[in-house]
């Protein structure tokens, strides 16, 4: 009897000590991407799709860009119908450059606009199971800085404009481009 009791305390306790399995919710919220929204520069109040827009972060590994809502030339993927964008910030560093090329894949109508983020970082405890998140915030002074390639090719982008500095979230617009 002993042992049928000593036997079912050690069962007992061994069942008490199981953790939960440390899985990370799918919707929960992780490092945010900076977003942002395409107008039209002759009707400020209206929503613009970008065709033919590639996006390069700085030191990307190729020339192929950021995928969005994808459209195939050869080996290249091209935005297509979309008026928004998600890009990501650095976790590693308080700047980001990214290349925005309109009209890629035509070479005589290819126009560059080069953009440049500031912004300040902050690490966040999300759980055990998803460990940590970044979260931004746009530099208050100089939140972007936009250059030309060489040769300058003019600027697409008329107008930028910071909505929403604080970027800890994807369901919100960040930044405004009139084009």
């Amino acid at each position: 009897m002993k042992k049928i009791i000593s036997f079912l305390l050690l069962f007992a306790f061994g069942l008490s000590s199981c953790e939960k399995d440390d899985i990370c919710d799918a919707n929960t919220p992780t490092t945010p991407r900076l977003v942002i929204t395409f107008y039209s520069n002759a009707s400020p109040d209206e929503l613009q799709k970008v065709v033919n827009l590639r996006v390069v972060g700085e030191g990307a590994p190729d020339d192929n860009g950021i995928v969005f809502n994808e459209s195939s030339v050869g080996d290249a993927k091209y935005l297509t119908n979309s008026n928004t964008v998600s890009i990501p910030l650095r976790t590693d560093a308080d700047t980001v450059t990214y290349k925005f090329i309109l009209n890629s894949g035509d070479t005589t109508g290819e126009n560059t606009d080069i953009l440049t983020f500031n912004y300040t970082r902050t690490n966040e405890y999300v759980s055990r199971a998803c460990g940590f998140k970044t979260t931004f915030k746009l530099s208050p002074t100089e939140p972007f800085v936009v250059t030309q390639p060489v040769p300058d090719d003019g600027n697409w982008m008329k107008i930028i404009n910071v909505v929403e500095s604080n970027i800890e979230s994807e369901n919100e617009t960040h930044i405004k481009i009139y084009f």
